[in-house]
């Protein structure tokens, strides 16, 4: 097989349901023909194997923004099943289906059709025997720093590329007016963020996100305080009541942030409520028989906190109809300093900051030289290139990459 590089790759990212569906994926309904993909994680050095495990790390205590390790297995069917229609944005063509847009992301066979993507991408029925493309989900916590969103949105005009933003709905409340949102068994206007906007950065995250949104990007939702173990109550605790707290109050915050800040000025959020069909739980923390009803109450799809061993394809719970888009728990490319070779990894980009350099003796993280943070990022993209290559000679499982936007 043709072995492609993560830089050549024409790269998407939004959390479809039928762009991960392997047995028939179409733009006109229909259930076309089936295909059989496996349920199989695919790690270096080592045949398939099937099913899922928990965690290979036990959770960190931070502050701010950046995820823990996360839990739980996934649970669904044993592979991904015949989804029909088209249900959002977003392939990564690394297979034969679908037209692919062009490098400077339109496609003359698909620039007049209704149901290309926005680079122009169709997605198309599968023909039988046929893989699926080969899917790379990129998403990023928290989603309010307008330097990285100008950042990334530099990058999708190179690429092109598309991405989900799992974004805090604190970033839409400003400090005066904190006292707006309570997370469940905390004092009103209380997070773990330790920080609160401005009216002016409340102003430009509104408008980073409707620019997002109008080039394709998807927003889902990281919820609010980000209430992890380190501060009780958090999402590790939290029951089905707690998370429709936090949710109803992040669509709250949502639909009338205008009222709530008051600040003349304050433009118009474009991105409609019936958009977030999916989430992240803060710090991966949180079960799915507690989380996963309130994702129902509120018309979502889909979840990205609960990880599973290997590259796979997505599952759907069977109680619930939610699709589990956990991260996958990956061995780093080479040796680990304190971890030695093969050293599972969630992929997440705090996870592996935090494998490389957290110091034991101080229980600080080390600072550390421009070589060596050159070094630390060369070992994660030959760890994204071993999940790849893996992928692409396997079943084309989705990668699933996530981020924050920190330095």
């Amino acid at each position: 097989m043709h072995r492609r590089r993560l830089a050549a790759l024409k790269v998407t990212a939004a959390l479809a349901v039928c762009a991960l569906g392997a047995s028939a994926c179409t733009s006109s309904g229909g259930a076309g023909p089936a295909v059989t993909v496996t349920q199989t994680s695919y790690l270096p050095g080592s045949s398939a194997v099937t099913g899922s495990s928990g965690p290979a790390e036990s959770p960190v205590t931070t502050s701010g923004e950046p995820t823990q390790p996360g839990s739980a297995s996934s649970s669904g069917p044993s592979s991904p099943p015949d989804t029909g229609g088209s249900s959002g944005t977003a392939t990564s063509p690394g297979g034969s289906s679908g037209t692919a847009a062009t490098s400077g992301g339109t496609s003359t066979s698909a620039s007049s059709n209704p149901n290309a993507e926005p680079d122009g991408f169709v997605p198309t029925k599968l023909k039988p025997g046929e893989k699926p493309p080969q899917f790379i989900a990129v998403s990023f916590d928290g989603a309010g720093w307008h330097e990285k969103w100008e950042y990334y949105f530099n990058i999708a005009q190179q690429v092109p590329f598309h991405f989900t933003a799992n974004l805090t709905g604190l970033y839409l409340l400003d400090e005066a007016h904190k006292d707006a949102y309570q997370g469940y068994g905390h004092k009103a206007g209380t997070s773990s963020l330790g920080s609160w906007n401005t009216p002016d950065e409340v102003k430009q995250e509104v408008l980073d996100l409707n620019k997002a949104y109008a080039a394709g990007d998807e927003i889902a939702t990281h919820f609010m305080g980000h209430f992890c173990s380190d501060n009780p109550p958090g999402a590790d605790t939290w029951s089905t009541a707690a998370w429709n707290s936090d949710l109803d109050q992040f669509f709250d915050v949502w639909k009338n942030y205008r009222t709530i800040d008051n600040v003349p000025g304050m433009p118009t959020l474009d991105v409609p409520a019936s958009s977030v069909t999916g989430e992240r739980t803060p710090c991966l923390e949180g079960s799915q028989e507690a989380l996963y009803p309130a994702l129902v109450a509120h018309h979502m799809d889909y979840d990205q906190s609960f990880t599973h061993r290997g590259v796979s394809w997505p599952t759907q719970s069977p109680n619930y109809k939610i699709w589990n888009m956990g991260m996958a728990e990956f061995p780093m490319h080479g040796d680990t300093p304190g971890y030695g070779p093969n050293h599972f990894q969630i992929t997440m980009d705090y996870n592996f900051w935090y494998s490389q350099e957290f110091n034991p003796s101080t229980g600080q993280m080390k600072q550390v030289s421009q070589a060596q943070s050159d070094k630390d990022a060369a070992q994660v993209q030959a760890t994204y290139q071993d999940m790849l290559d893996g992928a692409l000679a396997g079943s084309h499982a989705p990668l699933l990459l996530g981020n924050h936007f920190n330095d």
